[in-house]
């Protein structure tokens, strides 16, 4: 069964860290294809304004791995959190992938599916406001039971790669929250709304849930 999540709204004035602890958080505590037991824990809240939407996600790890530090490299081997959605699925059958590690790199693409994509390298991962727990010059020195990461996306990025949106209450875009490492001591695959396929493979858009703005 789909899913589906509301998003509350907020001004651009009442952002601030305090919002996220009245947020009802989802969990990402689906892995269709576990081999070895490693399910950690994982919150994801979301909110959005008037020109962006907003996620938080807090990871219960104790060890983890985060290699990468440049925008497109492979950043779903080490200890990593992505967010999949499409936000306009009755007219576009495109989907972005915002996958980011431990210490705050993004991989992002748009495609409609595994085969048909395409990395986006024209945009600064500076506009996401990007914020990790994890300092990523002291990695190895990471003995916390959790880590956070939080970001945004202006609808000013989203636009230019799917036109004019309206981002007001009512408005169903689709998506799925996911958690990975495929490289780590312990390679595992979550997921908000469960993925029936055989192999692990998050770019399955027929498995989005709803994204509902309120």
């Amino acid at each position: 069964m789909k899913k589906v999540c509301k998003w509350k709204r907020f001004r651009d004035q009442e952002v601030n860290e305090a919002i996220w602890q009245g947020l009802e958080p989802v969990l990402i505590q689906e892995y269709p294809w576990d081999e070895n037991g490693y399910r950690p824990k994982v919150k994801v809240r979301f909110f959005y304004t008037e020109s962006r939407l907003y996620l938080h996600f807090t990871s219960y790890e104790r060890e983890i791995r985060a290699t990468y530090k440049n925008m497109n490299e492979p950043v779903f081997t080490d200890s990593c959190i992505e967010f999949f959605f499409n936000p306009d699925p009755d007219n576009d059958e495109r989907y972005f992938n915002f996958e980011i590690n431990a210490i705050g790199t993004l991989l992002l693409g748009l495609g409609k599916g595994r085969n048909d994509r395409k990395l986006i390298e024209d945009v600064s991962q500076d506009i996401f406001n990007i914020k990790s727990s994890v300092d990523r010059d002291k990695v190895h020195e990471y003995q916390d039971e959790f880590w956070t990461l939080e970001f945004s996306i202006p609808y000013s990025f989203v636009e230019k790669y799917f036109g004019n949106q309206d981002f007001s209450p009512g408005k169903r875009m689709k998506g799925n929250f996911q958690k990975c490492g495929d490289e780590t001591k312990f390679p595992h695959y979550g997921c908000w709304n469960r993925i029936e396929v055989p192999e692990p493979d998050f770019h399955r858009p027929e498995y989005f849930g709803d994204l509902i703005l309120r």
